[in-house]
């Protein structure tokens, strides 16, 4: 709640960033295990500055894979997943975190939308099926062709 938002920022303007209005994130893991895949996680992302946030999850961690039975406990989240890395695969990032708002941008908003429609597989039904489908339509927007037997 101290930080301030991007677009206020008198000390960078909001073009750059500073200590007010940005946060410094680092992150370096490297897949060393032979046969085995390293799940990198937001839980692995390390702020630049140890007051920012001092969180428990944040302070360095043994490193986890996929192949290893690791169950969170109650009070323990294992983060979103960022990438998995094979062996001999290293990840290295820097990233800055800004305070925003939806307003802004759509990065900055908190929730999303997501749609979905079931599609019928109207091809493998029979011919008395099909033509009893397209009469059900309520909008009529379907047709059968009597020549190719297909709905349109």
């Amino acid at each position: 709640m101290q930080m301030r938002f991007s677009r206020d920022c008198n000390v960078c303007d909001g073009d750059g960033f500073c200590e007010y209005c940005s946060v410094e994130f680092l992150l370096s893991a490297r897949a060393t295990d032979s046969d085995q895949t390293l799940e990198v996680t937001s839980n692995d992302l390390r702020s630049a500055d140890p007051k920012v946030c001092p969180s428990t999850r944040l302070a360095p961690s043994s490193r986890r894979s996929i192949n290893t039975d690791f169950e969170p406990n109650a009070g323990e989240q294992r983060g979103i997943l960022t990438v998995k890395l094979n062996r001999g695969q290293e990840l290295r990032l820097h990233s800055i975190a800004r305070k925003g708002i939806g307003k802004d941008h759509a990065k900055w908003s908190p929730a999303a939308t997501v749609t979905f429609m079931y599609e019928p597989d109207i091809d493998t039904l029979a011919l008395d099926e099909k033509r009893s489908w397209v009469e059900s339509s309520p909008t009529k927007v379907f047709h059968l062709d009597p020549i190719t037997k297909q709905v349109s």
